[in-house]
């Protein structure tokens, strides 16, 4: 087996998990809201790990526009183009409760299905290449992906990662920790385990 195929063996288990294994089983206020002070809603959870792997798979990897851009940011009913790094509690609270849970739906899928298109053209040698810095940065700073006060984030995009880096990071790597966030959060409320 290679590198691609299987971070597509894990990229299909986790982001179905993500989608049918907790959006789908969880109540509307389970999603939305809190069930402790300090742990991430399961709505920010998924808009922040799409929008992650929007920006870059498409911008950073395959310099395709963001999916976000096909409507999605009106569909979803949030006015924030950045990924979600460093908002405030407050903040994530009225994004969870005003995102159309539909569309957030809807946005994963469309998220995946464009991850799995890049996937489909890159071969083994494509991942050793590094995602030039000045590329991120110029893309982060033009699209808004980052809030003020989370700059970090871009430098820690932008510090000589592998294209193999990038793709593991942001379509597995990362989504994978929010979806153990996610569960601990749906266990909280008293959700059985899938």
């Amino acid at each position: 087996m290679d590198a691609i195929s299987f971070l597509l063996l894990r990229y299909g288990d986790i982001h179905g998990s993500l989608i049918d294994g907790l959006f789908s089983r969880l109540p509307e206020p389970h999603l939305r809201g809190r069930p402790h002070p300090g742990v991430n809603t399961v709505a920010w959870l998924l808009w922040h790990s799409a929008r992650i792997e929007d920006v870059a798979l498409n911008r950073f990897l395959s310099d395709r526009p963001q999916v976000l851009d096909a409507g999605w940011l009106e569909r979803l009913a949030v006015p924030r183009r950045d990924v979600g790094t460093g908002m405030k509690e407050a903040e994530v609270d009225e994004l969870s409760a005003r995102i159309d849970l539909q569309a957030l739906k809807g946005y994963w899928d469309a998220v995946t299905a464009r991850t799995l298109e890049v996937i489909e053209t890159l071969r083994g040698s494509d991942l050793e290449a590094l995602v030039p810095g000045e590329r991120v940065r110029s893309v982060v700073l033009s699209e808004g992906v980052v809030a003020p006060g989370a700059e970090w984030l871009t430098e820690f995009w932008a510090g000589g990662r592998s294209r193999a880096w990038v793709l593991a990071q942001t379509a597995l790597l990362h989504p994978n920790g929010h979806y153990y966030e996610a569960r601990v959060a749906a266990g909280l409320w008293g959700a059985p385990s899938p």
